[in-house]
C-alpha cells in the first residue's frame, strides 16, 4: 500500500472508501457493456412488436389537450342576444403580439349592441401574428373573447387570416373530408 492510502485507512471511521470500478476492457467489459446496450434497446424493442399505428385525419381527429388553445370565440350572452363585448381593448393591451384590434363606439340605448355603455365595432385578430398564448382570454374582464378546440386554421391567403367580428361571433366552420367514405 501506498504512504496515502496508508494514512486514508489510519484516519478512522469518519473517511469514506470509495470502491471502484473494474478495470475497462478485457472479456467482464465487453459484457456488462453489451449488457447495458440491450437495457438501453428494451424499450424500443418493446415498441417494435406493436407495429405502426396510422390515423386517417380527415376522418379521424385526434381529440387535443383540455387546456389547448386554439381558435378565438367572441361571445354574447344567451338571453339577450347582446356582445359580452364593451370594446374596453383590455385584450389588445394584453396581446403581446399586437394582433387584436379593437375600435369601440358609443353604444346606442335604443337599439344596444352590447350590455355596457359601448361596444367593440371593429374586432380584428391576425391569427397569422397569434402566438395563441392566451392572454386576451385572461384580460378580458366579461369573459366575451375564448380559445376553442378548433386546430385547423391554415389557409392559402394572409388576408384570409384576419378574422373579423363576425366571423368571430360564429360557429367554427365543420371541415369536411377530403375523401368520401369507400374511396
Amino acid at each position: 500500500m501506498s504512504l496515502l492510502t496508508d494514512n486514508l485507512y489510519e484516519a478512522g471511521d469518519d473517511v469514506a472508501v470509495v470502491q471502484r470500478a473494474p478495470e475497462p476492457g478485457g472479456a467482464t467489459g465487453f459484457y456488462r457493456a453489451f449488457g447495458e446496450t440491450l437495457r438501453g434497446l428494451k424499450t424500443t424493442l418493446g415498441r417494435f412488436v406493436e407495429g405502426p399505428v396510422t390515423i386517417q385525419y380527415p376522418e379521424e381527429k385526434t381529440p387535443v389537450y383540455p387546456r389547448f388553445r386554439g381558435r378565438h370565440k367572441l361571445h354574447k350572452f344567451e338571453d339577450t342576444d347582446l356582445e359580452k363585448c364593451v370594446g374596453c381593448s383590455l385584450c389588445a393591451a394584453a396581446c403581446p403580439a399586437d394582433c387584436i384590434r379593437v375600435v369601440a363606439a358609443d353604444n346606442d340605448p335604443d337599439n344596444p349592441t352590447s350590455a355596457g355603455e359601448r361596444y367593440a365595432a371593429v374586432y380584428e385578430i391576425n391569427l397569422a401574428r397569434c402566438i395563441f398564448c392566451g392572454y386576451c382570454e385572461v384580460a378580458c374582464p366579461f369573459d366575451a373573447i375564448t380559445l376553442g378546440h378548433d386546430y385547423e386554421l391554415s389557409d392559402y391567403n394572409r388576408s384570409d387570416l384576419i378574422f373579423t367580428k363576425d366571423m368571430l361571433l360564429a360557429e367554427p366552420i365543420e371541415r369536411t373530408p377530403l375523401r368520401r367514405e369507400g374511396e
